[in-house]
């Protein structure tokens, strides 16, 4: 036994000497840190699938929270692709490692098309991004145009912006695949570590890193300008319609977490794909771990907003009664609601006068 383990650590030495310093723009390769890395991505991959199917089984286990949350349905969805790519991830470098053929040389093109991590690594992150714009357009039109809100922003017309979440995925997929034909599919890279940037074309890693990272960033200004705006109406919001909606909250915190966890990971992958500078096995993980770990905070950010959320969980566990949702309308709508009213109060006091 340890004359064979002693043969895989001898043969894997021998092929990272040969490649590792021949190639900018790839990882570099180390036993103990690539194995620390595959080992994190397991673990961190496995909790994220626990909680993204925490909080979608809280979510479609009540018809209330079902049709009130339906965004964030589908945005679970998405981060539990992003987890199950980690576990992928670390499964597929994990036996590359132990088989010893990590890092041996292999083209951009045979890392996309042969090996079973880099798409979903792609959609892990670029959906989720889509899904907040999404969010984030929903309570910009809350504000801006509350009266078209309401009578447009139907399920149906939900169901429609979420129908465009696949059809950005199949899209964005096609566009990587058509990255790597050519020259730039022909690229040779000196491990098999297969990441985005050494699995699509140059200038696609470079829009998918900046796109994840854009995001977050547009939807927690647009957000925060919300929020800003709410401010103005404190008074009118705690007088006569209840407390804040707590659904802009959720959003900054969310679109902020995001920011700090994809910025990272972007810089590192592009200042190698660009050869900048040289990282290791070891920053990259802890770096590239962090988009992994969306799902974690996520669905602690919505344990926090989410009173339905902790409600739902008792119930299922047997600890509480069924709770009572009532389906809130924004803020925003139910005062323009109250200005028609008082419009129309007026406008017949007049008639009557």
């Amino acid at each position: 036994m340890n004359m064979s383990t002693d043969f895989v650590h001898a043969e894997f030495a021998m092929v990272t000497d040969l490649t590792s310093s021949a190639h900018m723009g790839d990882f570099q390769v180390d036993y103990g840190q690539t194995l620390f890395m595959c080992i994190l991505y397991i673990v961190i991959g496995s909790i994220s699938m626990l909680c993204s199917l925490t909080t979608i089984t809280l979510y479609l286990s009540s018809r209330e929270l079902r049709k009130k949350y339906i965004f964030y349905v589908v945005l679970d969805f998405c981060e539990f692709l992003d987890a199950v790519s980690y576990v992928l991830l670390g499964i597929g470098r994990g036996y590359g490692l132990i088989a010893g053929f990590i890092g041996t040389k292999i083209t951009v093109h045979d890392c996309f098309y042969t090996k079973y991590w880099p798409h979903l690594l792609i959609l892990g992150t670029e959906l989720p991004s889509i899904c907040t714009l999404f969010l984030s357009f929903e309570r910009i039109l809350a504000v801006t145009k509350p009266a078209l809100y309401k009578r447009g922003c139907t399920q149906n017309f939900k169901y429609s912006l979420i129908s465009m979440v696949p059809v950005f995925g199949i899209l964005t997929i096609i566009a990587a695949g058509l990255s790597v034909s050519g020259e730039a599919g022909e690229r040779v890279v000196g491990t098999q570590h297969c990441a985005i940037i050494t699995s699509t074309g140059k200038y696609y890693a470079t829009f998918h890193f900046i796109f994840i990272v854009a995001s977050p960033i547009v939807s927690f200004v647009s957000t925060l300008t919300v929020w800003s705006t709410q401010r103005v109406w404190k008074n009118l919001a705690k007088s006569k319609y209840g407390s804040q909606d707590n659904h802009l909250g959720m959003i900054l915190a969310m679109s902020g977490t995001s920011i700090l966890l994809l910025a990272s990971p972007a810089i590192v992958m592009l200042t190698i794909r660009w050869d900048i500078k040289d990282w290791g096995d070891i920053q990259v993980a802890i770096t590239y771990a962090m988009p992994g770990c969306l799902s974690i905070v996520n669905t602690i950010i919505a344990f926090k907003f989410r009173k339905e959320l902790r409600l739902q969980l008792l119930h299922l566990l047997g600890l509480g009664s069924k709770p009572h949702h009532q389906i809130e309308h924004s803020m925003f709508t139910r005062a323009s609601s109250h200005f028609s009213s008082r419009s129309r109060g007026g406008l017949t006091n007049v008639q009557n006068i």
